[in-house]
């Protein structure tokens, strides 16, 4: 087994486990060849690393699917693989069949009914990255709505990066792109045993600015969520907590607001009022999607502005 299958059972089954669903493969728009799943674009046809179905459509909208990338490079995911992954999503979410019978029945005035009755898609595309990404990948994600998936500051990274035998890797300081093999002795089993066990404790999170946030569950018997929440930090290089109910949460924060966080703070007082600003600015609400008993769940949940408020008056 390669470390890029392994990546990508860990990915698929983790957020399976937060309430994704898998894609049957239908024998034609989606079927199942040598590489794996694969999935029709106007071009030509894809291996589809991770294909999933989310918990919930988007009202008034297509049906959507996320198909996520799954990328085990030793160096960091630069623009060019992004680049590419744009690619990817317009060549999906254009394919059509058309044929020379399509083409000779639309020349029919009084046509009816559809030739081909297949249910069409829209793609989200994202991309997983063992080892990051630089930042001209996370701008040029970011311009074009590319979501951007990495674990290496949750508490489980360091555990799954031993069982891949890449411990000894340094994050980001690889020049190369060369994949690494992982133990004979680790299997499918194993990797998909690790990511249910985690999942067991991950929620998914979407801002209302669209940030992805996955949130692993530090405290707390079950995944549960109040409607409002806390946010806490301790240092700029460590995961932000989210606290709501019974329940303690770390994620990562994102690049651009970490950014928008530290470029004006040039002592400890400025970094907590940039800190507050941030939250209110960037994570004052949130839908929340995680599974409770079996069941997808989504909620809507709110920051506490009591709390938001009263930390400004402390720092005043």
């Amino acid at each position: 087994m390669k470390a890029g299958k392994a990546f990508e059972l860990f990915v698929k089954h983790l957020l399976i486990n937060i309430g994704f669903s898998e894609v049957s493969s239908d024998g034609i728009y989606v079927f199942d060849g040598a590489p794996g799943q694969m999935l029709q674009g106007l071009g030509e046809a894809h291996n589809a690393d991770v294909l999933l179905d989310p918990p919930v459509q988007t009202p008034f909208y297509s049906r959507t699917r996320l198909l996520i990338e799954c990328k085990d490079h030793q160096s960091r995911i630069g623009i060019d693989t992004v680049r590419s992954v744009l690619a990817l999503r317009e060549d999906i979410n254009h394919f059509d069949i058309v044929d020379i019978n399509e083409l000779l029945f639309r020349r029919r005035q009084n046509r009816h009914g559809v030739l081909y009755d297949y249910e069409r898609c829209t793609y989200q595309v994202a991309i997983a990255a063992i080892n990051g990404f630089t930042d001209h990948a996370q701008k040029f994600a970011a311009t074009y709505r590319i979501p951007l998936i990495s674990f290496e500051r949750l508490p489980f990274w360091k555990e799954f990066c031993r069982m891949l035998g890449t411990a000894h890797l340094s994050y980001g300081r690889r020049k190369n792109s060369q994949r690494i093999d992982i133990p004979e002795e680790l299997t499918e089993e194993k990797i998909v045993s690790f990511a249910n066990e985690i999942g067991q404790h991950m929620a998914l999170a979407i801002t209302g600015s669209g940030q992805l946030l996955f949130l692993y569950r530090e405290y707390g018997e079950q995944n549960e969520f109040d409607d409002y929440y806390s946010l806490h930090w301790s240092a700029p290089n460590h995961p932000w907590v989210l606290k709501s109910g019974a329940c303690s949460y770390l994620f990562q924060l994102p690049k651009n607001i970490m950014i928008h966080w530290l470029e004006n703070a040039t002592n400890d007082l400025e970094m907590k009022r940039e800190a507050i600003n941030c939250k209110a600015s960037h994570l004052s609400n949130m839908i929340v999607y995680y599974a409770e008993y079996g069941r997808p769940i989504v909620k809507m949940i709110s920051i506490d502005r009591y709390q938001l408020e009263n930390a400004r008056k402390e720092l005043s």
